[in-house]
């Protein structure tokens, strides 16, 4: 067995034994700063295989291997390791780690109107995030900007209903389904995967680190969805038995 193998089946079992998410993701985002680049691509490499063949608790490494790296401290490493991928030909795992805008729509960047007769300032848009209120969470919810939509996430008065229907709007701001997939708060419901999966809308590399963790069904809607892109429905075509991960 190589030293990524080893290494995968004890994440896979350590993380196994942490039921945070949050703190699951810590612990893996430490890991990783303290690997070199070729172990950290290594890692991945075979944590991918290994999601897609063996068990659960391998798919939620992946799962949370996702969340570690896009943590800005992760950012520089994952660059590395994404140009390191494409030089050994993992073209579509390197993909999945190159940050990439979703589409651009002119009304995803629209700011909702607030019924203050006035344009509200951002500072103004963060605080109303943060109000315990359903009637301002029902406004805010709609906020293009992706610093707005980090505060919103956090606030106790969020549903997952909520989260979802956010997800699959469409036209949807590309960087605020990028803070809602960061959010281990919200990533780890699994409506919440298959909605952004399902946007055209998601930055394709999100897209990509979502595919292996959904179910047969969902893969198949992906497949037979004319409105994605096509290298995503190419990811899926390969890909069956996967029940959710990132738990």
């Amino acid at each position: 067995m190589t030293w990524a193998e080893e290494q995968t089946d004890r994440l896979a079992r350590c993380l196994s034994s942490i039921s945070d998410a949050s703190v699951r993701t810590t612990y893996l985002r430490h890991t990783l700063l303290e690997l070199t680049i070729d172990q950290v691509v290594e890692l991945l490499v075979v944590a991918h295989a290994y999601a897609e063949t063996r068990s659960a608790r391998h798919r939620t490494l992946l799962g949370s291997l996702s969340l570690a790296l896009a943590h800005p401290s992760c950012e520089p490493l994952r660059r590395q390791a994404a140009a390191l991928l494409m030089a050994r030909e993992e073209r579509q795992l390197a993909r999945s780690l190159s940050d990439s805008p979703g589409p651009l729509a002119e009304d995803a960047q629209r700011v909702p109107d607030f019924g203050m007769g006035r344009p509200v300032t951002l500072g103004e848009r963060k605080s109303l995030a943060r109000r315990n209120d359903r009637d301002w969470i029902a406004r805010v919810i709609r906020d293009p900007h992706p610093d707005v939509m980090k505060i919103l996430l956090l606030n106790p008065r969020l549903t997952e209903t909520d989260v979802v229907r956010l997800c699959a709007r469409r036209p949807v701001a590309g960087e605020v389904l990028r803070e809602v997939f960061r959010c281990s708060r919200w990533i780890v419901r699994y409506p919440v995967k298959v909605a952004i999966a399902l946007n055209p809308y998601t930055p394709l590399d999100i897209a990509l680190q979502l595919a292996p963790l959904l179910r047969d069904q969902d893969k198949k809607r992906i497949l037979d969805a004319v409105d994605l892109p096509t290298e995503l429905r190419d990811a899926c075509k390969a890909r069956s038995r996967h029940p959710d991960a990132l738990h």
